[in-house]
């Protein structure tokens, strides 16, 4: 028998980027003629086949010199066999595999692969079941391609009884646009001593086959002696799949010890970062919080649109005052307010961003051990030394293009490598190129720890930079170190300077000759923009090349730089650092406290009440309220109310007096008018913090004065100061307020007694100290009481009755006008009125125009009836309770999160499968994937066994895990329970949006220092709804909940967008609350607020179940009402949109202007 040419060599292949027929050919072709594989690179190979010599690590380059093995490209193969002989490889570098042509005709491959035909969603679990057999063929998989996502992974190390050790990494990974074998379960093993391989395979077709199988064969493997392992060791990586090993970055970083180099640099860096802090801040930076970041970042935005605006320079210095208030400094600037300083005051509120977020990892410990610092960057680090092929290559590349005349000298190189950018980095746009970011020293925490960020605005930052700008909003680069060592800036510490080598998808590249500062993304067609710098023979607009993109995911960290530039005056810097690696985990001690005395049973909806009702003074007598007097109008679900009150100060002596005003969730005060001895004061709504300052001022100086806040969602107080001796107070409070639906009945109702501690903390709240206070504890228990209210209905009105009040009433079939009779009374049960109509569930439109000015305020109603769509989708929903447990949850937050999802385990129906998920820097799950709960205690346990002690909360990871093993049929409902203080936001965002189709997320916002708008644009984007938790209202913690759940088991309408039809092309752009509407599920009801003028249509358009819907609403001129309730719903009607903290902030303000603006006649 003829021996093959290849009958002595043992192949290692690296072909990435040969197409998958071509591949199999390579395979194939080897084979027939003697070859064999190997893969994993050891001593046994004698060539190393591969398309592109960048692919090979720096560990994989040393084994190959270090060993003595070939190196060529493919068609070294195919020329071979063509010459039938063994060619020298030298004339098949890598480099020229751009040009690789393999032979016609492949042959194809006769490999059958079995698969499971059966869904494990319609067969009954097994006790025991049996392993399926792997595959152990060194084939290609069919029609599985390599740009697949690794879903989990465990490694297993066992050692024999002869001593000998070996490892096994098994990977469950998924390709979800492939059909016929949509998920692979991957096992690779190595006999360490010998470096001897093997692997196995299988496939499946569902994730729940898929997640069963990988179960039971982790749990094969441990008994045949293999024990679970937490950290790869380098060996054992070379075990893993390049996406796997993409995404152990930070396992390696989380086991590999310091070297002397990385622990300088981190020590460097942090020591940076926080020297330019603590050179600017009063206190220490993780004294701040993220929402005084946000509040913060919010005015440097107003002031800058005032700044454009032309607004004096004494309005401006105010303004920056309340920045100062919120990041205090040790010395504040007094100069001009300029787009310079605003420029120097957003790059400082980025920076204690990162630094509170990186702080997150060691719970704020004011100097954590280097290791810590390390590890909360969550960066991989590793020294490249200089006497390496690696270091001269890099270095060359970076001193390649130095257009200076004084060539910088590179000092020192360190490799690295985030997770997330290895995971979403679009390589597959092509082009891709090394190329250089330079940023001050003191920015790089801030680099390494979330990467490299889009700027906020595409404008002028009134920075003395050449290029910042010039091509709109985008990152830049450079690929010359004369132009990045402009913005890298020597550090403070040892005169050094750091730039960052990036890996660049430049894809489809447009060349630029001129400015473009409006560029918010590539142009059409394109993936990038290169603006081209001057030559003498091509004017520009550009000194420098300036390479932009327009999306973070086309960017990959590979590289920072240590350098110097001439001139440059470098010091030493020897920190005291402990590069050992030592757990440093945080101190649960006050979490363990707060644990011992927890009570995990929600509040009922309606605790019992023993408060003393009435007006008291200092000694506890009452004081009665003489009279109550209710006026309102009820347009279809909406109602507006004004409540007259009457008492009088029986004291010899002026008086505070303090009444508690009892209203539901859904109502929003809008007018507050008082009526003393003769005078009459109009309220003003003012930000809340301004109007408590303005109020202790009055009452010092003797005025009267009247404050009126909200101190819960059901609680509103008015504050009375300097009420003289036996003055008698009239007080008109103006509310407005949205009707409960049950069923085609509409609800209004009035409360009297609200919860004692919502009480007893609005009554004790200490604003002034002048004068004695005496408190009103409800509108009183026998006062006289009248009611009117007039009543419109778009439908006809089938009945109308109150269940706590005998009424008048005159009615037509639209429209009715009701009163209480005389001698009535306000008990302790309240108002409660009753609407019947019919067609409750048509859409409908209202207009309303205001009485003295030219504007008109819209309202549409909206309730879609869903309970005839798809019967039975709850039963093949799954539920995913994700716990956050990270380091931010500590405390009594962390109490109620555990409250949340122990009651929310509790309604889970049997009929629904679920599963637990605690996550922090990584994350520990119930089950392998969901199941049917039988029995709770197991689950009960697991969240009871949770601790807030797991990192960052990097939350991504877990979304990732779960939208690749998605269920096959029905919806995977996500419950997150978290205080909204995400890492990596964009990417959590975008792989939300991406997974809509079938993950939907509901989210539950906890602690009072949650970051509500992630909440609710994460809920948003995922198809779903948020509900905070607000620790002043726990006795409506179940409703909430329960709530959640049912919308779970609900079909959804989600996407729903409003198209305003308006008379004329120059009517201006209509104003719209909320903004971006929350999705729609059964029994709930959409309200639309919006300023449209001479608008009389409106288009609604939403998903229902993926499906389009679209309805038009309309209404005519002589339907349109005179008033200001629509108005008033608008401008108080909850801001609900996905804007960052400074629009926030502006909207609110402008809220507060308009508001007060619509009622000055």
């Amino acid at each position: 028998m003829t021996m093959g040419i290849f009958a002595n060599c043992i192949f290692y292949l690296k072909v990435k980027y040969l197409p998958r027929q071509q591949k199999k050919k390579l395979q194939s072709d080897i084979e027939e003629n003697g070859g064999k594989f190997s893969f994993l690179l050891n001593p046994q190979c004698t060539h190393v086949i591969l398309d592109n010599a960048d692919i090979l690590s720096q560990h994989q380059l040393n084994a190959i010199q270090k060993n003595h093995i070939h190196l060529a490209n493919p068609d070294f193969i195919w020329e071979s066999i063509k010459e039938r002989r063994l060619l020298d490889v030298k004339n098949y570098g890598p480099n020229k595999s751009q040009a690789v042509t393999p032979p016609p005709d492949p042959k194809p491959s006769s490999f059958e692969m079995e698969t499971d035909d059966l869904s494990l969603d319609s067969i009954p679990e097994k006790e025991n079941p049996e392993v399926t057999e792997f595959y152990e063929e060194n084939t290609v998989i069919p029609n599985f391609p390599e740009d697949f996502e690794v879903a989990k992974y465990n490694i297993l190390e066992k050692v024999g009884a002869d001593g000998g050790q070996e490892a096994v990494v098994v990977e469950l990974q998924c390709s979800p646009d492939t059909e016929d074998c949509p998920f692979v379960i991957a096992a690779h093993f190595l006999l360490v001593d010998s470096m001897q391989t093997r692997r196995q395979f299988t496939v499946k077709k569902t994730s729940a086959g898929a997640s069963e199988f990988y179960e039971n064969y982790i749990e094969d493997l441990k008994k045949q002696g293999f024990l679970l392992r937490e950290h790869f060791t380098p060996e054992v990586t070379q075990l893993a799949s390049e996406k796997l090993q993409a995404l152990l970055l930070e396992e390696v970083k989380n086991s590999s010890p310091l070297s002397r180099e990385v622990s300088d640099l981190v020590e460097l860096i942090w020591a940076e970062a926080l020297g330019h802090l603590e050179h600017m801040l009063l206190g220490p930076v993780n004294r701040i919080s993220l929402n005084d970041v946000n509040k913060a970042e919010g005015i440097l935005l107003l002031v800058r649109k005032a700044l454009k605006s032309g607004e004096m320079a004494e309005q401006l210095q105010k303004m920056m005052t309340e920045f100062y208030r919120l990041i205090p400094h040790k010395r504040a600037p007094t100069g001009e307010v300029n787009l310079r300083l605003l420029a120097k005051k957003e790059d400082l509120c980025q920076l204690i961003r990162d630094m509170v977020n990186v702080c997150e990892t060691h719970l704020n410990k004011p100097n954590p051990p280097a290791l810590a610092k390390y590890r909360a960057l969550r960066c991989k680090i590793e020294h490249v030394e200089q006497n390496t092929e690696e270091f001269s290559r890099v270095r060359k590349e970076v001193l390649q293009n130095n257009c200076s005349k004084s060539p910088g000298d590179i000092l020192q190189i360190f490799r690295v490598g985030r997770m997330n950018e290895a995971t979403e980095f679009l390589s597959r746009l092509g082009n891709v190129r090394p190329l250089l970011h330079g940023s001050p020293v003191h920015n790089i925490v801030g680099i390494l720890s979330r990467g490299l960020l889009l700027p906020k605005a595409a404008e002028d930052h009134g920075v003395q930079r050449t290029d910042i700008g010039n091509l709109g909003s985008g990152i830049y680069f450079s690929d010359a170190l004369s132009t990045s060592s402009k913005y890298s800036h020597p550090g403070q510490m040892d005169g050094a300077r750091l730039l960052v080598v990036c890996d660049v998808a430049l894809g489809k590249c447009m060349n630029v000759f001129q400015k473009d500062f409006s560029l918010t993304e590539a142009p059409p067609g394109y993936d990038s923009v290169h603006g081209v710098s001057q030559t003498v023979s091509v004017p520009t607009d550009f000194e420098d090349d300036e390479f932009v993109v327009y999306k973070t995911n086309q960017v990959k960290m590979k590289y920072i730089v240590k350098f110097c530039m001439p001139g440059d005056q470098i010091k030493d810097f020897h920190p005291c650092v402990n590069t050992e690696v030592e757990e440093y985990g945080p101190e649960l001690s006050n979490f363990s406290r707060v644990e011992e005395h927890a009570d995990y049973q929600l509040p009922d909806a309606k605790p019992p009440s023993n408060v003393k009702v009435g007006l008291q003074d200092a000694s506890g007598h009452s004081v009665p309220l003489e009279d109550v007097h209710i006026k309102g109008r009820i347009i279809d679900f909406v109602a507006q109310v004004i409540v007259f009150q009457t008492y009088t100060n029986h004291s010899d002596v002026p008086i505070e007096a303090k009444f508690i005003f009892p209203l539901d969730d859904k109502a929003a005060v809008c007018g507050f008018e008082a009526f003393i001895n003769e005078k009459h004061i109009v309220g003003e709504i003012k930000e809340k913090e301004e109007a408590q300052r303005e109020y202790r001022e009055a009452v010092s100086q003797g005025h009267g004065a009247y404050l009126m806040d909200q101190d819960a969602p059901d609680v509103f107080s008015v504050s009375v100061g300097n009420l003289p001796p036996k003055a008698k107070v009239l007080i008109k409070i103006t509310y407005i307020t949205e009707l409960s639906m049950q069923g085609s009945v509409a609800v209004f109702f009035l409360p009297t007694t609200v919860a004692p501690w919502q009480q007893d903390k609005a009554l004790n709240e200490h604003l002034q100290d002048t004068v004695e206070k005496i408190c009103i504890r409800e509108i009183g228990a026998k006062q006289s009481f009248s009611l009117a209210i007039s009543i419109e209905m778009p439908y006809v009105i089938e009945f109308i009755f109150s269940d706590t009040h005998e009424l008048k009433q005159k009615r037509t079939d639209c429209k009715a006008v009701i009163s209480t009779v005389e001698g009535s009374s306000l008990d302790s049960n309240g108002f409660s009125l009753h609407i019947g109509l019919s067609d409750a569930y048509l859409p409908r439109m209202w207009v309303e125009k205001h009485p003295e000015k030219e504007s008109e305020a819209c309202m549409l109603v909206f309730q879609p009836n869903l309970d005839t769509t798809l019967p039975g989708l709850g039963d093949k929903n799954k539920v995913i309770i994700c716990l956050d447990c990270s380091s931010s949850m500590e405390g009594e937050t962390f109490t109620e999160a555990k409250k949340i999802a122990l009651y929310a385990l509790y309604l889970v129906g049997k009929e629904q499968k679920v599963n637990i998920v605690q996550f922090g820097t990584g994350y520990k799950e119930l089950f392998s994937y969901p199941k049917y709960i039988t029995n709770k205690n197991v689950a009960t346990e697991f969240i009871m066994s949770a601790t807030p002690s797991m990192g960052n909360t990097d939350f991504w990871k877990t979304l990732r895990y779960l939208s690749l093993l998605s269920p096959l049929q029905g919806l995977q409902n996500i419950l997150l329970i978290s205080d909204g203080h995400l890492q990596n936001e964009s990417l959590t965002l975008q792989l939300m949006k991406r997974n809509v189709h079938h993950t939907r997320m509901f989210t539950c916002g906890v602690s009072s220092t949650a970051n509500r708008h992630i909440l609710r644009t994460l809920s948003q984007y995922g198809a779903g709804v948020f509900e905070y938790f607000n620790s002043k209202s726990k006795h409506c913690w179940k409703k909430q909940i329960e709530d959640q759940m049912n919308r779970l088991r609900s079909p959804g309408c989600h996407s729903v967008s409003i198209k305003w039809q308006q008379m004329g092309t120059c009517a201006a752009e209509p104003l719209q609350a909320p903004a971006r509407v929350r999705s729609l599920f059964h029994n709930d009801r959409l309200l639309v607020y919006g300023f449209a003028p001479h608008c009389t249509q409106a288009t609604l358009c939403a998903l229902i179940q993926e499906k389009e819907f679209s309805t038009i609403v309309s209404t005519t001129e002589l339907q349109k009402t005179t008033g200001t309730g629509k108005g008033t719903v608008w401008e108080h009607c909850p801001i609900q949109m996905p804007v960052s903290g400074g629009k926030i902030l502006s909207l609110s303000t402008h809220l507060s202007k308009l508001s007060r603006r619509r009622r000055t006649p």
